[in-house]
């Protein structure tokens, strides 16, 4: 019977969701093997190059500088070669290493030069929207209360969600994903495509970790909250943030190795796979992003047998849960705005480097002990609103009283 239920409710936007990842990582492919093909037949390309070929630089290794093309075939492979290198610490990429398809280092944060950035990154919205709504809708939609009625365990109502709506979608990241390498892999010729397909699969892998990492913890908020306005927005700033934060713990690293309290590379730009490509990431970040997704699912599982209805627009729809909710979002704010939006530590580090400079270390200590403690002071309000201004209200009234 719930499957027929769920099946009911949820085919028609389930297949389309399912059949927009695939079309995204499928016109993803396409898009970017026509914009190969544009730079490959453009014969501007010779002219530009003519004009001013001393400014058409690679980075070479052995002089560890910037140097000139040699020819402007050189230049014209370098340009078509598929996959590059975004790497902040290389004055650009190596024409021999990139050239190679078995040249691969994990240390290398690879990328393909062709295709925008936001057609390639839309998984990266999609994903995490979907596993929001998947339990956020049926409580603001009034879903639950019919369901409840019904008499079936909620062990058994939240498993059968996962198993008809979750896995089918997840399914179909995994089929688009390999969709689009086995494509591009395809459609690139064999010269100029600079990664295999097991490299290309391996990316695969990694990036669907990460989406079912966010997809897990979006579902994950979906359960907890329970006030449409607030609860919306704590979604979106919790996927703002999300996309910051791989850049604040690189900064993160590169504080603590300017410190030199870490030996360089502990934090290369490669933890993150945020599309499929050459790219492979690590297989223990896979793991933890497995294990956190895990996590969460069955926290959520746990409170969705608890669930009351009474508290449909309470902020938080499980009050037990409150205090680890507020450490939560106030740890992990608090870490992105110190290190990505108030980097104190980099100023301070690099004035003692460079400047010799004699400032106590108690500037950087204090602002980020002032940044936690006003996104601590933040969070309180939003977890404990209710609270808060019930305990305002009685003391209020209670001082009218004593002024009566």
């Amino acid at each position: 019977m719930i499957r027929s239920i769920y099946f009911e409710r949820y085919k028609k936007v389930l297949i389309a969701v399912c059949l927009l990842v695939i079309g995204i990582c499928t016109f993803t492919a396409i898009l970017q093997n026509n914009q190969w093909k544009s730079v490959y037949n453009d014969p501007e390309l010779k002219t530009q190059y003519d004009a001013i070929p001393d400014e058409h630089n690679y980075y070479d290794e052995k002089q560890m500088n910037s140097v000139p093309y040699k020819s402007y075939k050189d230049f014209r492979d370098a340009t078509l070669f598929f996959y590059g290198s975004f790497s902040l610490e290389d004055s650009g990429p190596n024409l021999k290493t990139m050239a190679k398809v078995e040249n691969y280092s994990n240390k290398i944060p690879y990328s393909p030069k062709f295709g925008g950035i936001f057609i390639r990154i839309a998984l990266l919205f999609v994903v995490p929207l979907a596993g929001f709504l998947l339990f956020f809708i049926d409580q603001k939609t009034g879903f639950n209360q019919f369901l409840f009625s019904l008499g079936i365990s909620r062990k058994e109502l939240f498993k059968k969600k996962i198993t008809y709506v979750a896995l089918p979608f997840l399914l179909s990241i995994l089929i688009g994903q390999s969709l689009y390498a086995l494509l591009i892999h395809s459609l690139i010729p064999a010269y100029y495509m600079n990664a295999t397909l097991g490299q290309l699969f391996t990316s695969v892998i990694s990036n669907f970790c990460l989406l079912f990492f966010m997809f897990s913890s979006s579902a994950f908020i979906g359960s907890m909250v329970g006030n449409s306005l607030f609860g919306s927005l704590t979604w979106a700033v919790y996927w703002w943030l999300m996309i910051i934060f791989p850049a604040s713990l690189y900064r993160f690293g590169n504080i603590l190795h300017t410190a030199k309290l870490i030996p360089k590379n502990q934090f290369p730009e490669t933890l993150f796979v945020y599309f499929v490509g050459k790219m492979g990431g690590f297989w223990w970040v896979n793991l933890l992003f497995v294990f956190l997704s895990l996590l969460f699912a069955f926290w959520a599982y746990k409170k969705y047998q608890t669930l009351s209805l009474e508290n449909d627009n309470a902020y938080l729809l499980h009050k037990e849960s409150r205090w680890p909710i507020w450490t939560i979002m106030t740890l992990f704010t608090s870490f992105i705005l110190n290190t990505y939006f108030f980097d104190s530590w980099s100023y301070f580090l690099q004035k003692r480097l460079y400047e010799h400079s004699a400032d106590s270390i108690s500037g950087p200590i204090f602002s980020n002990i002032l940044i936690t403690l006003v996104v601590g002071c933040i969070c309180l309000l939003i977890v404990f609103y209710r609270e808060i201004t019930l305990s305002l209200s009685i003391r209020l009234n209670k001082l009218n009283h004593r002024t009566e």
